[in-house]
């Protein structure tokens, strides 16, 4: 399959004409990965990079779709949205608090549990690739996910989207306006996405519905001052957590609750954010944040309500240098956040299962406190040499009461900790010809230590240490055929120290985050962006990876979800017909998941698939278009979540089936 499709994509770009046009280029990126512009081909790092236009290609409107952009991130559910799971690299964790990617929006970093969220007004999207502890700190230990949203201007802007299809029902708006001209700013956005389960022999069939909103104002001072303020909420009911036998999968067969789970989540987010340009050469920003996080989860026949609230305020102070013609750059500033979370399990007397656990109540607080630097020496018109380094402490502490019953004995735990962690970088570029790039790196990562929330059964299963990386990599960047190509690619070896991987019955729900020893992830990555001809694009996208415990009773098994291959192939095809106004533009895309277990035992795993979407959308008008689309077009049987629940008996989840609808989009 995968095969077919790259010869499709090359019959499509080797088309009469193809190596006509001399003049045809691919746009040059202007990105902010070391938090500060930079043009994309400039940068000494792994990075790839997804504009508005690349997003409405894939069929991508949701941030828990973007494997479809990017291959190299597998982004799952560990049982509900609540729960998200990223890996990149080979390095993963199945801990939904504090994974190891990074997610900012606007420079705002963002609790893990709201990951999968609407995507809206989006100017472009950046993964940084590899660990990221010097600039980003302890959540960017595989990498950093840069949403940036679209900026208002002079020019009143609204846009209207929606999709309907055999699973969605979503509509979204957006728009800004000046509400003083060269002053004052207004934009905002709502939406609503109802979707519909798969389920079978199920009340509610796994439906869920979200909806939310935001609004921001921009005020600038003058043309070096300006000030950005933003506040946003969403809202998720979801009847999704639910597990299916493998028996009965196929069927997407719900094993019949005597009580249905459901869980609701609610986000509410505001921020502050103001850049001065001091001068000529420096630039302040200052980022403040707060994020409150509540859901409600009640898990049906076990018998439990599960509310939680998460509070995080956050506050970044950076200076950094702009513009260019100096002999360095630096970025340089002080970071501070504070985390609160209060989480209960509360048995329900009315559950058929009540009894099999006992009333537990979790508090955790977490500060953290970080200085952070990156110096680059342009030391030669072709060398570049850049050294970084963050040192940070975080300080945490915990209270965990647990009631005694059959699956949960009594116990009290407190405790309080202190982790720092200092994580340096150091990378040299060569600027191998004015359209190549080279570069070599070393850096280290850091996840920070903690406590485990509800589910830790014992007193010593509480507290876990932190997780520390080591990351070599080098890399080259070139633009070719008269920069109609863009390619990208990547070695790299990574060495981890306190792998932090869940432990315990899943079955029983009775898992809980723990140290299981040294790990290493070597792979490659590669990617190819080719503007064949002027109405010919061509994406292709892969990884290869292999890790594996080094040391412990696991020694040699994978880490979870970490796929070992990966694949993107895209091709989109401007049409122009007599008669028929404006463009037509079809487009398929095929990707590939490797092989990627879901357990550190190895016990549970799903083989490697592939999924294939495709679009033919008509732009009558530049600010307009009318598309079909369809996505997992074979309808593959694939589970995105699984565990064993006693010898020979698994459950699991199953990915979205296959999705046909139509998409309207008009920007006014």
């Amino acid at each position: 399959m995968q095969r077919s499709l790259l010869s499709l994509a090359v019959l499509f770009a080797i088309a009469p004409g193809a190596f006509a046009d001399s003049t045809l280029t691919l746009p040059e990126l202007q990105v902010t990965a070391s938090k500060r512009v930079q043009a994309q081909n400039q940068t000494d790092l792994a990075l790839s990079v997804a504009t508005a236009d690349d997003l409405q290609q894939a069929n991508v409107y949701r941030s828990g779709e973007l494997e479809r952009v990017f291959p190299e991130l597998l982004a799952r559910n560990t049982g509900a949205d609540l729960f998200p799971s990223l890996s990149l690299r080979g390095i993963s964790s199945s801990d939904p608090y504090n994974g190891p990617v990074g997610i900012y929006v606007d420079g705002v970093p963002q609790y893990l549990g709201t990951f999968n969220q609407e995507l809206l007004d989006i100017e472009q999207i950046e993964l940084l690739k590899g660990p990221q502890g010097t600039l980003y700190g302890r959540n960017a230990h595989a990498g950093a996910l840069n949403i940036s949203t679209r900026q208002p201007g002079e020019t009143p802007e609204a846009s209207l989207q929606s999709r309907y299809s055999n699973l969605h029902r979503q509509v979204a708006a957006s728009g800004s306006a000046p509400l003083l001209s060269e002053r004052l700013y207004l934009q905002g956005a709502l939406y609503h996405d109802a979707t519909d389960g798969e389920l079978t022999r199920s009340a509610h069939h796994g439906d869920s519905d979200n909806g939310g909103g935001r609004v921001g104002l921009l005020f600038k001072a003058s043309e070096d001052l300006s000030l950005r303020l933003a506040y946003a909420r969403d809202k998720l009911r979801s009847y999704n957590e639910q597990y299916l036998a493998d028996a009965t999968l196929g069927q997407r067969r719900a094993s019949v609750p005597l009580m249905e789970s459901v869980y609701t989540r609610r986000v509410e987010s505001s921020s502050a954010t103001l850049d001065w340009s001091l001068n000529d050469r420096w630039r302040l920003t200052a980022i403040s944040a707060l994020q409150n996080d509540r859901h409600e989860r009640l898990f049906g026949d076990l018998g439990f309500l599960w509310p939680e609230t998460q509070r995080t305020v956050s506050q970044e102070l950076r200076l950094a240098t702009q513009g260019s013609e100096r002999a360095w750059d630096l970025v340089g500033g002080l970071y501070w956040q504070n985390s609160k979370s209060d989480s209960r399990r509360v048995p329900d007397g009315a559950a058929p299962l009540s009894g099999l656990y006992g009333q537990a109540d979790s508090h955790i607080e977490n500060t953290e406190k970080a200085v952070f630097g990156e110096f680059t020496w342009h030391l030669a018109p072709r060398w570049d040499l850049t050294l970084g380094a963050r040192h940070s402490q975080e300080k945490a502490e915990t209270r965990y009461v647990q009631q005694g019953a059959a699956y949960t004995p009594g116990f009290e735990y407190r405790g309080d900790d202190t982790f720092s962690s200092t994580t340096p970088k150091l990378a040299l570029g060569f600027q191998a010809t004015p359209d190549t790039r080279l570069y070599a790196s070393v850096s280290k990562g850091f996840k920070a230590g903690g406590y485990n929330r509800i589910g830790a059964i014992t007193p010593d299963a509480v507290a876990y240490s932190p997780e520390k990386s080591l990351n070599m990599e080098v890399g080259v960047k070139a633009s070719l055929l008269d920069k109609r190509v863009w390619l990208n690619g990547a070695l790299y070896r990574i060495d981890i120290d306190d792998v932090q991987q869940f432990i315990g019955d899943a079955g029983t729900g009775t898992q809980s985050l723990a140290n299981i020893g040294k790990a290493r992830s070597e792979g490659a990555e590669l990617s190819l962006d080719w503007q064949a001809s002027d109405a010919t694009h061509v994406k292709l996208a892969g990884t290869l990876n292999r890790n594996r415990m080094l040391d412990s009773v696991r020694q040699g098994n994978h880490l979870t979800y970490t796929p070992q291959r990966t694949l993107r192939v895209a091709v989109d095809h401007s049409l122009f017909f007599a008669g028929l106004p404006g463009e037509l533009r079809p487009g398929v895309g095929l990707s590939y998941t490797g092989k990627h277990y879901f357990d550190v035992d190895n016990q549970v795993a799903q083989s490697g698939y592939s999924l294939i979407d495709a679009r033919l959308a008509w732009l009558p008008q530049p600010d307009l278009e009318l598309a079909l689309y369809g996505n997992n077009l074979g309808d593959k049987l694939y589970r995105t979540y699984a565990y064993q629940s006693g010898p020979g008996q698994q459950f699991a989840q199953p990915g979205a089936g296959r999705e046909l609808g139509l998409s309207v989009k008009a920007a006014f």
